[in-house]
């Protein structure tokens, strides 16, 4: 045997010790970037679909003459749910026995509230919002002078803390104001 032998090809445990190091610290920096990019996102599509609903609502009232609070624009509605389960916690909700209605029905699907001047459909379809939550807006707003019409996603806690008294959003809703 010579002094000089081939050496074999491959990784010492050194090495190998150093690049899982060198991977697991650039992990440590960019995980915390990109689960903080990804709640962005959330939170800039909810406010996206709230700005729709709030846009699709204000068409339906300049098409059908009436606001979207019962049939024929009665006031027997106080808030509309979109798709999905009502959250516990819903701010819009005053007394617990606030009648709600479908949001659908006013912006997908005009033969329930619509009438002869109903344009729509306004959306496709109501979206959840990216947390799987229904979307809510207080319609009774357009009735009562204290309260405000709110488009509102819960946001990621899944409670709507705003009422519709509030002039700003609270908690971690997610909404805009319709004017």
């Amino acid at each position: 045997m010579t002094k000089m032998q081939k050496r074999e090809q491959g990784f010492t445990l050194i090495e190998m010790i150093v690049t899982v190091a060198i991977i697991a610290s650039l992990a440590a920096i960019l995980v915390p970037i990109v689960s903080s990019e990804l709640g962005d996102t959330a939170q800039s599509r909810a406010l996206g679909d709230c700005q729709r609903i709030g846009t699709a609502i204000t068409q339906y009232i300049k098409d059908t003459r009436v606001f979207p609070t019962g049939p024929g624009g009665d006031n027997s509605v106080n808030y509309l749910l979109g798709v999905g389960t009502e959250q516990t916690t819903n701010g819009m909700a005053d007394d617990g026995d606030d009648a709600a209605g479908d949001l659908e029905d006013y912006l997908t699907d005009g033969a329930t509230n619509g009438g002869a001047l109903w344009a729509g459909p306004y959306m496709q379809q109501v979206p959840v919002d990216p947390w799987g939550n229904p979307y809510v807006v207080n319609v009774h707003g357009y009735f009562e002078n204290s309260e405000y019409v709110w488009v509102v996603s819960s946001g990621p806690d899944g409670d709507i803390n705003t009422s519709a008294e509030d002039t700003v959003l609270q908690g971690d809703d997610i909404g805009v104001l319709i004017d």
